[in-house]
This record gives C-alpha cells, sequence and structure tokens, in this order.
C-alpha cells in the first residue's frame, strides 16, 4: 500500500475567511497515523497510541520512522520520533534504541524517554550517554534512573562539537583542579 501524502496546503484552512478567524500562531495539530504518511516531504509511521504533530503553518513537529532513515546527516532507527522547528529544522529526539551521534553514544529508550537535542546547524547539542563515555578528555558517566534524582546526567556539548557540561564517571584532576566522581564539570 503506497503511503498516504499530507502536505502543508491540505492540512490549512483555505478560504480567507478561515484564514482571518485563525489565531496569530495557529495551534499544533495531532494526528493519528494507521499507516505509512508522508508529511511535509518526510515518511511518517504508524503512531499506535500516540500521535504525531503538524505545526499550525503546515510544517511537521514530530512522527515515528517508519524504518531505519538518516535525517541531518544523523542514523535514526525505525520507531524514533524526530522533533522539528516549524521552519523543519531538527531540534530533538526520542530513539528506539541506543545510537552513536558523532561519536557519542547516546541512549534511546523509545517515545518520551531518554531525550537528544541538536543545534540550528544539525549538530548534536545534548544527550544521556547509554555507556559511560570519554569526550575531550573527561570521563562522562552514563545515564541511569537512579542517578537522575540525585543530578542530571546529561550531556551537553557546544556548537562546535566540544564538551560543554557532563556528570563525572570517576575522580579526576584537570589543570590542577581535583574533581570528585558525579560532580558536574562546566566548561565555557
Amino acid at each position: 500500500m503506497a503511503p498516504l501524502l499530507l502536505t502543508a496546503a491540505s492540512l490549512l484552512p483555505l478560504t480567507a475567511a478561515s484564514l482571518r478567524a485563525q489565531p496569530a500562531t495557529p495551534p499544533v495539530t495531532l494526528l493519528r497515523l494507521a499507516r505509512d504518511t508522508v508529511i511535509d516531504g518526510v515518511s511518517c509511521g504508524p503512531t499506535g497510541g500516540a500521535r504525531a504533530e503538524v505545526h499550525g503553518n503546515g510544517r511537521l513537529s514530530e512522527c515515528p520512522m517508519p524504518r531505519d532513515t538518516v535525517i541531518s546527516g544523523h542514523p535514526f532507527p525505525r520507531a524514533s520520533w524526530p522533533r522539528f522547528t516549524d521552519r523543519g529544522v531538527l531540534m530533538a529526539a526520542w530513539f528506539s534504541r541506543d545510537v552513536v551521534l558523532q561519536g557519542v553514544p547516546c541512549k534511546g529508550a523509545g517515545y518520551k524517554a531518554w531525550s537528544v537535542t541538536f543545534h540550528p546547524s544539525g549538530r548534536l547539542s545534548s544527550c544521556y550517554l547509554s555507556r559511560e563515555a570519554e569526550l575531550d578528555g573527561v570521563p562522562c558517566q552514563s545515564a541511569w534512573f537512579w542517578r537522575e534524582l540525585t543530578g542530571s546526567t546529561q550531556v551537553v556539548l557546544h556548537a562546535d562539537g566540544r564538551l560543554r557540561s557532563c556528570r563525572l564517571a570517576r575522580a579526576i584532576t584537570i589543570d590542577g583542579t581535583a574533581w570528585r566522581k558525579g560532580q558536574r564539570l562546566v566548561r565555557v
């Protein structure tokens, strides 16, 4: 069965009177997808109990991927949910499984679980590590639910890919300063 094709024009009211009645920022439209559907040029899979979202201007906000694909140069496993701005720029995602992005092992556990964010350039901005990793010479802690209760294990990167912040996986000394395991290191 061919995927259903939804365009920005098919999701917006067409009459001048209805356009005047629209709020300045149209609300997001929620769609339950029963089959593969192309929205705003992106292939979306069935949503199950969740719903795809379309921005008020007709641009895709979020939906599940029906197959493994690449978006903004990043691998998206089947059933992952990318999120886009109302201008079509990748801004975040929930991955269906662990994935390595720009050499960083990011945790994936499905829709609305461990989030990943991206800079407007498409480069990785933040994620939760699926395993301990050394980033820019700094040992960073992996994510684990119980660790989140005592402070976030989120890893944050600068727009150029350098480490900005992480929670330390072990004690280290950097530039003569001693850091304990579990402390959050922040680099400007």
